[in-house]
């Protein structure tokens, strides 16, 4: 284990699995170290580490050599279980996700502010990706949907107690967003993709380092666990969507937004006026 010295307790925190083939964490996710909202903790997945100068960057450091979720789950139930406590959102990224020191804040930020309790970042058109729900839309501020996929969920504090013992269901992981989204009731206002923050998969899924040592079918892993917790395979339709309005992105929609309040706070005077008359007209005549 690695613990830098130096860190300064967030509310937030990037746990993360990583293997010597890993870049990302240094080159995208601390590009602006100096302004990160969280803290990121590192769990090292091959047998032998090649370097290990190359992860004092991060906060925290365990070599654990496992899957990413059984990973997490031994973190956060055995070495660290005071976490769940005290940080308020965790993001679970894989570690071929790019994304910037900025980007990782603002998700934070926003998914306290929506106050979800699952919540990703938007996949970039050119990203390898097994659904394309999950792709940036444009003109489009965020999407409420029915899960959230395994590749990088942001959990709040009180969905992860849910969730937290499902993390060791299979190896695979292939399956466990369809378990969450059982296990957190299918909500329609509590999964998140905020299309304004992009994130780029830069390697094809089912490419990864573990997936060579994996050992299981991950599809039969899928049915199975899905099948154990009677869990829906996708429930990925979106149940509403909130735009960007603005004279660039979509001028038609932000004449209509505008004019539509004009005639709404127009025909509100108007009724305030024609009832003021019929009061006024209702009234019976005093004669002296």
């Amino acid at each position: 284990m690695h613990v830098n010295p130096l860190v300064k307790r967030n509310k937030n925190i990037v746990i993360a699995p990583c293997g010597n083939r890993a870049f990302l964490y240094k080159k995208s996710w601390l590009k602006y170290r100096d302004e990160k909202e969280f803290d990121l903790c590192l769990l090292f997945y091959d047998d032998q580490i090649n370097d290990p100068s190359l992860y004092e960057c991060a906060d925290y450091f365990f070599h654990l050599k496992e899957f990413k979720y059984k990973m997490i789950f031994e973190l956060l139930t055995t070495l660290k279980k005071e976490w769940q406590e005290e940080y308020e959102y965790f993001y679970f990224l894989d570690d071929d996700i790019e994304i910037d020191t900025k980007q990782i804040n603002q998700l934070f930020f926003l998914s306290k502010a929506f106050n979800v309790l699952l919540s990703s970042a938007a996949l970039t058109h050119d990203s390898f990706c097994s659904w394309p729900v999950f792709k940036q839309k444009q003109n489009h501020f965020c999407r409420y949907i029915g899960q959230i996929e395994v590749m990088s969920p942001l959990f709040s504090a009180a969905a992860l107690k849910i969730c937290l013992p499902s993390f060791i269901a299979n190896r695979s992981s292939w399956g466990l967003d369809s378990v969450w989204a059982k296990l957190l009731g299918y909500p329609e206002d509590k999964f998140i993709v905020f299309d304004t923050v992009p994130m780029r998969h830069i390697y094809p899924v089912g490419t990864g380092e573990l997936y060579k040592k994996i050992g299981v079918d991950p599809e039969k892993e899928w049915m199975d666990t899905i099948t154990l917790y009677n869990a829906k395979r996708h429930n990925l339709q979106e149940f509403k969507k909130i735009y960007i309005i603005n004279k660039k992105s979509n001028g038609l929609a932000k004449f209509y937004f505008q004019y539509n309040d004009l005639w709404i706070k127009r025909r509100n005077l108007w009724k305030s006026s024609i009832g003021s008359i019929i009061k006024k007209s209702k009234k019976t005549p005093v004669h002296p």
